[in-house]
């Protein structure tokens, strides 16, 4: 009978979409080495032997340091994995050594992570969005893949049933276990990612224990370290349980979208994990579309700063949200959503821009335009109407004058009322730019202010403010030093 703390998530996915088991080319033949005189005390000495030798860990940063020793080993694992295959030795030998065993495995997973090394120089995904390195391979991985192997074969066997395997997985195992997604080697996320995922739909009782760590683990992400190389896997983790979340949703789970899965989206590295988390939040829009408000405001409040890659990707998730949102709902956002749309067609970048016009294909999109026309089209007529007749580039420049079309055919009054309309005389609620004069008159009543203090004061220092013709704005901000200077940031 499931717990309290997992009614509604016993139907939780077996497998995730992308979780695709690492299994070994061990075959069926677990007794092939045994003789089939040898007693069993024989056996299970030679099982302990095998054990004993996998617990022992060598150092494999010199290849022909035991070099003798390391291939025993390799083999012994590699032996307890055939023995794997053949039930009646798991029944007979595994489960009444599984201290032993569960020693070995913890004593071998449990280590500093090596940091692996890149063979080349060039940008790494982080500064371009694609992943273009090649990276040196950790040398005791075969030994510490066959580990995996083992423990992952021992979770799923029948013969290893809740009650032995939960005294096992404790809060602290679980948090060391969390901390091994950072690893940079792929295949030992994959395997974390799958053992993770058999525990959780095994192990009913540490559900709720294991969510709670996940939710520390994003918690440190979001506020600590901004970069954490299993991200995307526990987020790949997270969709199978949230798609077994029951409807209505708990309170708990209400608050771990608000405190995760939005705050998430302002994580520097988020491109690394975004199509995940994307599915995370569809997942939960689903099971309670009240939330969509929520996660608009957070994607309008994490926008992201002089990141095209990751401006791109909040402009994909857009329209996705805008479909769950209730259009008498979202009347305080418009003014905010819809100056942000026009600075991304306006933009410079033209990936930004074209991904921004692609909101126009949304049916939702489009209804907001509707309904909300006295603001939006106030707003997108004249930036819409001036760039299809001066873009430099010409593909552009044809899917703005598509775009002027579209708006001209939703309302023709409403678009030669908001074109005639001066942008210095409009609303400041709906202006998306300041006028020239009109800032220039601020910076002049600032100058003012600044000579009277100092006629007053001789100590007084005028404060460095950024967005000035004098300014250098890497030099105000690290968050930009990092962007625009990381080399200089970085020898800081």
């Amino acid at each position: 009978k499931p717990s309290s703390s997992s009614k509604g998530e016993s139907k939780t996915s077996s497998t995730s979409s992308s979780s695709s088991k690492p299994t070994s080319k061990s075959t069926s033949t677990g007794t092939r080495n045994i003789p089939s005189s040898t007693s069993s005390s024989d056996i299970k000495a030679n099982f302990l032997k095998k054990v004993n030798l996998a617990k022992t860990t060598f150092d494999y940063t010199d290849e022909n340091k035991d070099s003798k020793l390391k291939a025993e080993r390799l083999a012994a694992i590699n032996e307890i994995i055939e023995m794997l295959n053949d039930q009646k030795l798991v029944t007979s030998l595994f489960i009444p050594q599984m201290d032993l065993l569960m020693e070995t495995i913890t004593k071998n997973i449990f280590r500093p992570l090596p940091c692996l090394k890149r063979n080349s120089i060039s940008l790494g995904m982080s500064d371009t969005g694609v992943d273009n390195e090649e990276q040196e391979s950790d040398p005791s991985w075969p030994h510490i893949r066959g580990i995996y192997e083992i423990f992952l074969q021992i979770i799923i066997n029948e013969a290893c049933d809740v009650k032995t395997l939960k005294s096992y997985i404790t809060t602290n195992f679980i948090s060391e276990f969390l901390q091994l997604f950072d690893s940079e080697e792929n295949e030992e996320r994959d395997f974390l990612k799958n053992i993770l995922h058999k525990l959780y739909a095994k192990l009913v009782p540490r559900r709720r224990m294991i969510r709670k760590a996940i939710t520390d683990c994003f918690q440190v992400l979001i506020h600590d370290i901004h970069k954490f190389n299993g991200a995307s896997e526990l987020l790949d983790i997270l969709a199978s349980i949230i798609s077994g979340f029951a409807v209505p949703l708990r309170e708990e789970h209400v608050i771990f979208f608000k405190n995760i899965i939005i705050p998430l989206h302002k994580v520097q590295t988020s491109n690394l994990y975004f199509d995940n988390l994307i599915r995370c939040s569809m997942l939960f829009l689903t099971k309670d579309s009240s939330l969509a408000i929520l996660l608009l405001e957070g994607i309008l409040k994490y926008w992201p700063f002089a990141n095209f890659v990751k401006e791109t990707l909040f402009l994909q998730e857009l329209p996705e949200v805008l479909e769950f949102c209730d259009v008498e709902k979202i009347k305080p956002l418009i003014s905010k959503l819809f100056k942000r749309i026009v600075k991304c067609i306006s933009g410079s970048h033209l990936q930004v821009a074209d991904r921004a016009m692609c909101l126009f294909e949304s049916e939702s999109f489009i209804q907001i335009i509707k309904t909300y026309k006295q603001t939006t089209f106030a707003m997108l007529v004249p930036v819409i109407s001036k760039l299809a007749e001066n873009h430099w580039h010409k593909m552009l420049q044809e899917s703005l004058t598509a775009l002027k079309e579209i708006l001209h055919k939703i309302d023709s009054n409403a678009y030669e009322a908001a074109l005639e309309a001066d942008q210095k005389k409009m609303d400041k609620s709906v202006r998306v730019f300041q006028p020239t004069d009109e800032r220039q008159k601020m910076d002049l009543k600032w100058k003012t202010f600044s000579n009277n203090a100092k006629n007053k004061n001789p100590k007084y220092v005028e404060p460095i403010i950024p967005f000035k013709d004098d300014v250098i704005l890497s030099d105000f901000n690290p968050v930009y030093k990092n962007i625009y200077d990381k080399e200089k940031y970085l020898n800081n």
